[in-house]
């Protein structure tokens, strides 16, 4: 992973965002960063060095018992660029594309929403499974936190574009596919794009548990406010040939993908370590508040703005900080395509 901040370019440029993100890829991100600052970055905490593109989650913790804080151990990311949907040319995506798949503020599992031309309600966009030697079935909510192998968060990315716009604050540029992860794009979004997906692995059972709870940093006990956000900093060109060579191939290994082969680094966790929080709050340890202005809530009514942000953005450190070193190694960005 390349860092953990309070920062969110794409939410929140230049200033604090309201709840702390755990970041992989460019090792330069920060708050003011664009796709020409990422390009520039030394190396990629993923292992395709022409990739220096951002992807960030929310940060997860523990409320112990006695209410103090404690973030659970990241054991890393798995991001998934797949040839998914009806149509089979994919356009890659442009310079400046910036996108977001989740909703902070859901506490609870929406069927209303349907998505565009499908059967399925938005809310099948995140899910999770629950790690016990294999897989437990996949669950919208955070229902199962004992898990010996770990709980794993996942999230699909909207993969049909309006062909116009970069980027809109209510992702309006964008929209998933009828199935999320299969179907069609609506008239209303009709480029296809590749599909983007996310695992994240939580060391849950490395926390000792005492009666307490896990909440996301944006104050989500539930784990339906899961999101991702995704700012692109990808050569053009590599990944126009990765995705028309490779997208629908069923080996899902990068090595054997040959436009990425000549920037693959097998040391790519070591050679580009993750670089310490951008600001003095602490985002480590034993805290007696989550970072920024935010109230835990549980649902089922949707969290508030309030809840999750202050009302100018920033509050500066708000909580005790015992110890800011990491109570276990953050571990790897993994491609996959």
């Amino acid at each position: 992973m390349s860092q953990t901040s309070r920062i969110d370019p794409i939410a929140s440029p230049g200033g604090l965002s309201g709840h702390v993100h755990i970041f992989a890829g460019a090792s330069n991100i920060n708050a003011q960063s664009t796709y020409e600052s990422l390009l520039q970055a030394a190396c990629s905490s993923c292992e395709i060095q022409d990739d220096k593109s951002a992807y960030w989650t929310p940060l997860l913790y523990y409320q112990h018992s006695n209410g103090l804080f404690q973030e659970v151990p990241n054991h890393g990311m798995a991001v998934y660029y797949l040839g998914r949907g009806s149509n089979k040319t994919l356009t890659p995506f442009p310079p400046g594309f910036r996108i977001v798949s989740g909703d902070k503020a859901s506490r609870s599992y929406n069927n209303d929403k349907i998505i565009p031309g499908g059967k399925r309600p938005v809310s099948d966009r995140v899910n999770f499974a629950c790690l016990n030697g294999s897989p437990s079935k996949e669950e919208n909510g955070m229902a199962k936190t004992d898990c010996k192998d770990g709980m794993r968060a996942q999230v699909h990315f909207q993969s049909c574009w309006n062909g116009i716009d970069l980027y809109k604050p209510d992702n309006s540029h964008v929209e998933y596919l009828s199935g999320v992860d299969s179907g069609d794009c609506p008239d209303t979004h009709p480029v296809p794009l590749v599909h983007l997906f996310y695992e994240v692995l939580y060391g849950v059972n490395d926390i000792k548990k005492d009666g307490g709870k896990f909440v996301f940093s944006h104050g989500d006990t539930t784990g339906y406010g899961f999101h991702g956000d995704f700012m692109n900093g990808w050569k053009p060109d590599v990944l126009a040939e990765g995705i028309k060579q490779c997208a629908f191939s069923k080996d899902s290994s990068v090595q054997y993908c040959l436009p990425f082969k000549p920037s693959l680094d097998p040391s790519f966790s070591k050679t580009c370590p993750q670089q310490p929080p951008l600001d003095t709050e602490p985002v480590y340890g034993t805290i007696d508040k989550l970072p920024g202005c935010i109230t835990v809530t549980s649902g089922p009514l949707d969290a508030q703005e309030s809840d999750m942000n202050c009302a100018n953005g920033a509050n500066g450190a708000n909580g005790a900080n015992r110890s800011q070193t990491l109570s276990a190694p953050i571990r790897d960005c993994r491609s996959r395509i």
